[in-house]
């Protein structure tokens, strides 16, 4: 809403950014199948994107990049400092995108007095992040953690992997879809990437300084963070999200350089047109849609019986599933940590299963918390059997064991 109110008193540009290349990359992110799903769900993802774009949006103007918003120049170092402290405590990883701002300003020669007030709109932040300090440390201790007792978490959080690296085009070119037939998938991930490399190599023809802080927001956060996954690993598709403007925003700019109108207007439409597909696949193929924890939750409380219990391969029940819950089955935690202990996570089952006539078992994430199979050991030697299996989309399978 800030950029919004803003941007309406600044619509001629003294960049090469024109007002075509804003409205046509608005309209292709707005269209983007990868944005429009992360844009519905409560995680951060979508919330860092907007911050770094209002960041991005705010130093553009205290680079003195917009002629009709420099009388902004002190509130827009307050709404840059403000951006940057918020964008870095929605989420990690979008910390690569302050590098672009300090090596803008190195390429862009800055005087003394703009570096000043540069490295004074970082003060909110390091304040905030050096009280924050004992807690990243826990935070980071524990994923140092997790990773030494589930080396298999690794695949789960992303790694400077070619496979990762690969993801990251697939969505961004065609969003998050993962259609069965491969062939098919790959033809339309083939065809999709044909407009949008032309678009990249006619903004790279034309040598514009406008656009360097496009092309480092576009390109620094991913190679640091590729880099820094051999590390930590971190580097996964849907956490680079807020890359996805300068995505865009490179793409209009690159159609803009094309001479023939005809071909402009033609890869611009063909880009449309695949992110319409993206959004129809999206849309009624529920495979492609997020878990279906709500249609797992109703289902069991509608058929849950007077003792019985939903067992879950985690020391509680899932986030999602206590998110819908309506208290009307008893829901717990079959394992003693994320990682099965197998005489602890024994007792806890045997507990648990004692004198109860059926269980609702789900398989989520079982192979990485319990790949021993110990509940469903103790669930056999508990005369119990599967009696019903239901199936969710990004949930598994949920098997209903009686005795």
């Amino acid at each position: 809403m800030i950029a919004k109110k803003i941007g309406k008193k600044g619509r001629k540009y003294d960049s090469g950014i024109t007002r075509r290349v804003s409205l046509s990359s608005a309209l292709l992110i707005t269209t983007s199948q990868f944005h429009i799903y992360y844009s519905q769900e409560a995680r951060m993802y979508s919330m860092a994107t907007f911050f770094a774009a209002l960041s991005t949006f705010a130093f553009l103007i205290v680079s003195g990049r917009f002629q009709t918003l420099r009388r902004f120049g002190t509130l827009a170092w307050i709404l840059f400092s403000l951006s940057i402290t918020v964008l870095v405590f929605t989420d990690y990883v979008p910390i690569f995108l302050i590098p672009v701002f300090w090596l803008y300003g190195i390429l862009k020669k800055k005087d003394g007095d703009w570096w000043l007030r540069f490295v004074a709109s970082f003060i909110p932040l390091t304040i905030l992040f050096l009280i924050w300090l004992p807690i990243f440390k826990i935070q980071a201790e524990n994923g140092r953690w997790l990773l030494s007792i589930l080396p298999a978490w690794k695949s789960v959080v992303g790694g400077a992997t070619v496979k990762q690296a690969v993801l990251v085009w697939t969505k961004f070119v065609f969003g998050r879809i993962s259609l069965l037939d491969k062939k098919l998938y790959f033809l339309l991930i083939g065809l999709a990437s044909l407009p949008i490399l032309t678009s990249f190599y006619q903004a790279t023809r034309k040598k514009e300084r406008s656009v360097v802080l496009i092309w480092l927001w576009l390109i620094l956060p991913l190679s640091l963070g590729f880099l820094v996954s051999f590390i930590f690993p971190a580097f996964i598709y849907f956490r680079f999200l807020y890359v996805l403007p300068a995505f865009y925003l490179t793409i209009s700019w690159g159609i803009y350089q094309i001479k023939s109108k005809f071909l402009s207007r033609m890869v611009f439409f063909t880009l449309i047109a695949f992110n319409f597909l993206s959004f129809l696949i999206y849309v009624y193929d529920e495979v492609e849609q997020r878990e279906q924890w709500r249609q797992a939750v109703s289902l069991i409380e509608h058929n849950a019986r007077e003792g019985d219990v939903a067992l879950f391969e985690y020391p509680e029940p899932f986030a999602p599933y206590r998110w819908y819950a309506k208290g009307k089955i008893n829901a717990l935690g079959a394992t003693d940590s994320i990682s099965a202990d197998n005489q602890k996570t024994s007792k806890i089952t045997r507990e648990i299963v004692e004198n109860k006539g059926g269980i609702f078992y789900f398989e989520y994430l079982r192979d990485l918390s319990d790949p021993t199979r110990v509940v469903e050991r103790v669930l056999k030697e508990e005369k119990f059997e599967i009696s019903e299996v239901y199936n969710f989309v990004g949930v598994g399978q949920v098997f209903y064991w009686k005795r």
